[in-house]
């Protein structure tokens, strides 16, 4: 045999070789673990323990609902909502989040602003709801009734 003739024999071995001996860190599936999904359809039943359960779903999750899958699966996948609740999606039903979505459910909220409180809950001075009520005068109570044997007259 030609060293030509070797080598194309040999070439399709040597790859064959060069594939099994790559190491496969995970499936696909698996490495979608831990990134944010989102509900696509207009809503989908959310169960803690399976759909399988008896009372049927725990809730109904609105469409965009974002969570973060822990166990994908062929029918129901394994979620975590954003509140922390962990259950159960149909897989069919939800998507990988856009980043538009994330960002805004991940943003943290805006500091107060002092100028917006200032003009949201202003008082005005004049207005007669926050003016004290006048005291009360007192109550002119009727005189005790003297017990009998004491001689309760005014002095002369």
């Amino acid at each position: 045999m030609k060293f030509w003739q070797r080598i194309i024999v040999a070439a399709p071995v040597l790859a064959l070789v060069a594939a099994c001996s790559t190491s496969d860190t995970g499936t696909d599936a698996e490495a979608n673990v831990g990134r944010y999904y989102a509900v696509s359809a207009k809503q989908t039943p959310f169960y803690h323990y399976g759909p399988q359960q008896g009372n049927g779903p725990d809730q109904k999750l609105a469409q965009d609902t974002l969570m973060t899958l822990i166990r994908p699966s062929f029918g129901y996948s394994k979620v975590k909502l954003m509140t922390g609740e962990q259950g159960y999606v149909a897989s069919e039903d939800i998507h990988v989040a856009s980043r538009a979505l994330i960002a805004a459910a991940t943003a943290p909220p805006p500091p107060p602003n002092a100028t917006s409180t200032v003009q949201k809950f202003r008082l005005d001075s004049n207005d007669p709801r926050l003016i004290a009520p006048p005291e009360a005068l007192p109550i002119d109570l009727p005189e005790p009734t003297p017990l009998p044997g004491t001689d309760s007259s005014p002095p002369p």
